[in-house]
């Protein structure tokens, strides 16, 4: 989720809102972020796993005037991303629900796996006309509506895929997510790879550390605590899977938000209003 990124650097940038309800079923929510000020985070900025995909416009700087759109489908991540903020002036999203990206592209959603794609690339002709309309907008509100539009035409008269993230947020094991859905084993593999994009048992140990993340934020709650309440074996476990799916030590993301905050406050705030 944007607000994990960068350990939630730039939640204070962030705006979230809730689709209409005719999307509700294909989409969990859209999302503005302005860049960080010029020089505020001199690393890359760390992204984290998901097993929601997205849709993501980025608007960059130009030499005189922003000038730069891209509209990018991402799949589902299956462990940290770093990327260059380099540029940016404002990026939008459209955080997709589970199963929706192999409806929006008609190819399995594994196909998008750790990837980022230009939605040309994915939708063709309808595709480039999304980003002809996208560098047309003025205003982020602009921006967010045609991608609105775009994707109720898209998702119209589809099945809702909001019942697979539901079931997935109600389970803690693939075995009972299985049962859930009356499916063998081997068939819910099957059916998450091309849905979803990722296996069963890694898409319920990201939902874990995302549960982490959102209880570590206020750093009130000991480590030891908060790996028996978000269902880890002991405090070695958590660690260890922080280590393989955000690539560092808890205590070292942690200091990532910090680290940004306390540049932006020496500087000032450069940002976008």
């Amino acid at each position: 989720m944007i607000l994990f990124d960068q350990a939630g650097a730039g939640e204070h940038r962030s705006k979230i809102t809730s689709p209409e309800p005719a999307l509700k079923g294909f989409v969990e929510h859209f999302w503005v972020q302005h860049a960080p000020a010029p020089n505020s985070c001199e690393v890359p900025w760390r992204i984290v796993p998901d097993m929601n995909p997205q849709l993501i416009v980025v608007v960059s700087h130009g030499k005189e005037r922003l000038e730069s759109v891209r509209c990018v489908v991402v799949g589902a991540r299956s462990r940290f991303a770093d990327i260059s903020l380099a540029g940016r002036a404002l990026t939008l999203g459209v955080r997709l629900q589970p199963g929706a990206l192999s409806l929006l592209a008609r190819l399995p959603a594994s196909d998008f796996t750790d990837r980022s794609v230009s939605i040309a690339d994915v939708l063709g002709a309808r595709g480039k006309l999304l980003i002809e309309w996208l560098a047309e907008q003025r205003s982020a509100a602009q921006t967010l509506h045609v991608l609105a539009q775009f994707l109720g035409n898209e998702f119209d008269s589809r099945e809702s895929c909001d019942e697979l993230g539901t079931l997935v947020t109600d389970n803690d094991r693939a075995k009972d997510l299985a049962a859930d859905l009356g499916q063998p084993s081997r068939t819910l593999y099957a059916r998450m790879k091309e849905r979803v994009g990722l296996a069963p048992k890694h898409l319920l140990r990201i939902r874990r550390i995302h549960r982490t993340l959102k209880l570590c934020r206020d750093r009130r709650m000991p480590w030891a605590e908060l790996s028996a309440v978000c269902g880890f074996a002991d405090q070695s476990h958590l660690v260890r899977e922080f280590q393989d799916l955000l690539g560092e030590s808890p205590s070292a993301w942690q200091a990532r938000a910090l680290s940004c905050r306390f540049v932006q406050d020496e500087k000032g705030d450069q940002g976008l209003a």
